[in-house]
């Protein structure tokens, strides 16, 4: 027997491309035997998560943790919590296994029967493969990586269009709607496609001037806004994220959800992150500032660097991203080349310290400068 017999179906399964993670520090000491190695390739926040955090997960394994037991499947108390910062329902608030699981399960709701999903261009992985996992078809819109577009994202929509993925902050470009443009997406998208607004990154924004697509629940049905706790909050190895819809589309969403979806530790560490409007101002801050301390430096090595929002960059070398990388690796920086992208000349750095972003131009400027001039 030389292998299992595939139907369509696993034809079909075989034809969807793997979710590539950044490559783990672990990963690296272990293959070039290095002992400090400094990862810029997740959008992890490097200042979280906060003692009082800490502090209650501590609290929570000495009562026992909730570890031999199921946790509450609704999540309540935390989707209470969110409701009141959100100020929305609580029957308004679906949880996740990260805000990745929620944006497989509007994939598996919607898709249940075929159709297609479509997404702008150069935009999460994710967003594709939910939707051929779920039996879809996936489009991209024509796009640049200078700015989000509602009419070519609009355009792309074809007659069996149930889903449209936007990352609100885009990643990996960093390029997000303003106001006018969503609110142009939201009011003319047909009214029977879910639209799902990816808000991954929306805490670094300026909550003064960040157009949230939360507002539009009351306007549009078919409307899901995404949150997670793994970039401002630092909670990624928790996996917990959720989000805000009417409740007869979660319902949809929760018919798909398996139970138990989100862990009992996961559950109050949120619960005591999502409070903590302090922390997020302090990280948005930090990272405004290492933003500006970035663009100076790429400036410095002749760099393009594009997109304005989130806690990375996009940046456009003279060598092939993959060249960089390597090189990098070897000095212990791990980056993301976005070759995959269809980018082999840009990479991503997630925004660290003053010191990580130190040692990333020390060990960059060696290969961005020996070109004799730098990137475009």
């Amino acid at each position: 027997m030389t292998g299992i017999e595939l139907h369509a179906a696993h034809e079909h399964l075989l034809q969807i491309p793997l979710y590539t993670p950044g490559k783990p520090i672990e990963e690296v000491q272990r293959e070039l035997g290095l002992s400090g190695v400094i990862k810029l390739a997740s959008n992890e926040n490097p200042w979280g998560p906060t003692q009082a955090v800490k502090a209650r997960l501590l609290r929570a394994l000495e009562e026992g943790g909730g570890l031999g037991s199921y946790p509450l499947s609704d999540g309540a108390p935390l989707r209470n919590a969110i409701a009141l910062r959100r100020q929305v329902n609580p029957d308004q608030v679906i949880l996740g296994n990260g805000s990745a699981e929620l944006i497989e399960m509007a994939a598996r709701a919607f898709l249940l029967d075929g159709g297609s999903a479509v997404a702008p261009r150069h935009s999460y992985a994710l967003y594709g493969i939910a939707a051929r996992r779920a039996g879809g078809r996936f489009l991209e819109s024509a796009g640049n990586l200078l700015e989000q577009d509602a009419d070519s994202l609009m355009a792309a929509v074809r007659q069996d269009t149930r889903v449209v993925y936007l990352g609100h902050p885009n990643n990996p470009t960093g390029t997000r709607l303003d106001a006018t443009g969503l609110k142009r997406l939201v009011e003319d998208l047909r009214d029977d496609i879910l639209l799902v607004v990816d808000q991954a990154y929306a805490e670094y924004e300026d909550p003064d001037t960040y157009p949230d697509a939360a507002p539009y629940l009351g306007v549009r049905a078919n409307l899901l806004v995404l949150r997670t706790f793994s970039k401002i909050h630092g909670l990624a190895g928790l996996r917990i994220g959720y989000g805000l819809g009417r409740p007869e589309v979660l319902g949809l969403l929760n018919r798909v959800r398996t139970p138990f979806n989100t862990n009992h530790l996961a559950q109050v560490a949120a619960a005591v992150a999502v409070a903590d409007l302090p922390f997020e101002a302090l990280c948005r801050e930090r990272n405004r500032e290492a933003r500006a301390a970035f663009l100076l430096e790429a400036e410095r090595h002749r760099c393009t660097v594009s997109g304005q929002s989130g806690n990375f960059l996009l940046m456009e070398t003279m060598v092939p991203a993959q060249e960089l990388y390597r090189d990098l690796l070897r000095h212990g920086i791990i980056i993301r080349p976005l070759h995959a992208f269809g980018l082999p000349n840009h990479i991503r750095v997630t925004l660290g310290t003053p010191e990580q972003m130190e040692a990333f131009w020390k060990a960059a400027a060696r290969i961005l400068d020996s070109t004799g001039c730098g990137c475009f």
